[in-house]
């Protein structure tokens, strides 16, 4: 356990991280491109595993208004939802538990092949989720729902960073969703698959909480302004912040493998 910290001394920048990292993933993901490396250096004695229970108390909970903020304008359909957060729960507990037993580095490698090639897919591909172009009837959306879901889920529990940006690729580019609603599956989605991993930190004790309640309201104004400002703005708006994120998450696998 961390030795205890004066709040005070701290509060502006656990606000600010909290605002950023929640009006970031609130779009399209990718609010621990900001979040776990600005909490490392905030707190450099944490364990990293104190940084992502810390963290992901408060994403959850900006994620969940965000989720709540897009169902009242998007309301997507349950054939959808329900496998989708069946499939990240499970495959992101099997995810935590194969990466306590290969190697990281090479998954990093394989993983930054992946989003390079998204992001040159998404670059090129301009009219990529601007409109629905559904492929695949209810019953078949369900399973590739399922199958997209897991995936992310899988990959949220082995890596972690860009899960929400990679739910959102999968959910416009296989089943033809537009970036909008797009966006309102994956935050579903994507509290399900972190609430998976997170039970296990805070059982076992992980969470700090000093520091969580204030990450947690910054975190809940950044996702209801961002998730506010998407719906507002619109799938072309929500593409252009996907194609940041995704070069977010490019730079950040390279300095991590070069560092390393």
């Amino acid at each position: 356990m961390p030795e205890p910290f004066i709040l005070s001394d701290y509060l502006f920048w656990l606000a600010l991280i909290g605002f950023a990292s929640g009006f970031l993933d609130s779009i399209v993901g990718g609010g621990g491109l900001i979040g776990t490396p600005a909490m490392l250096n905030l707190f450099p004695g944490w364990s990293i595993l104190n940084v992502v229970g810390t963290n992901r108390t408060s994403s959850i909970c900006g994620t969940s208004l965000a989720a709540w903020n897009y169902f009242r304008t998007v309301r997507p359909e349950s054939h959808l939802l329900v496998p989708g957060c069946l499939g990240a729960f499970a495959a992101s507990f099997l995810g935590v538990q194969l990466a306590q037993l290969i190697h990281g580095e090479w998954l990093k490698l394989v993983v930054l092949g992946m989003i390079i090639a998204l992001a040159i897919y998404s670059g090129f591909k301009r009219d990529l989720g601007q409109t629905e172009q559904r492929r695949f009837a209810p019953r078949a959306e369900g399973w590739a729902a399922l199958v997209v879901s897991s995936l992310c889920g899988f990959y949220n529990g082995l890596i972690g960073p860009g899960t929400g940006t990679l739910l959102v690729f999968g959910f416009v580019s296989i089943l033809g969703l537009d970036f909008l609603r797009s966006s309102a599956v994956s935050k579903a989605v994507n509290v399900a698959g972190d609430l998976s991993s997170f039970s296990v930190l805070l059982w076992s004790g992980y969470v700090i909480w000093a520091a969580a309640i204030p990450l947690v309201i910054a975190n809940l104004a950044g996702s209801y302004v961002g998730s506010r400002l998407a719906i507002l703005k619109g799938s072309r708006f929500i593409r252009r912040f996907f194609l940041i994120v995704v070069f977010g998450l490019i730079a950040r696998l390279l300095w991590q493998l070069f560092s390393s």
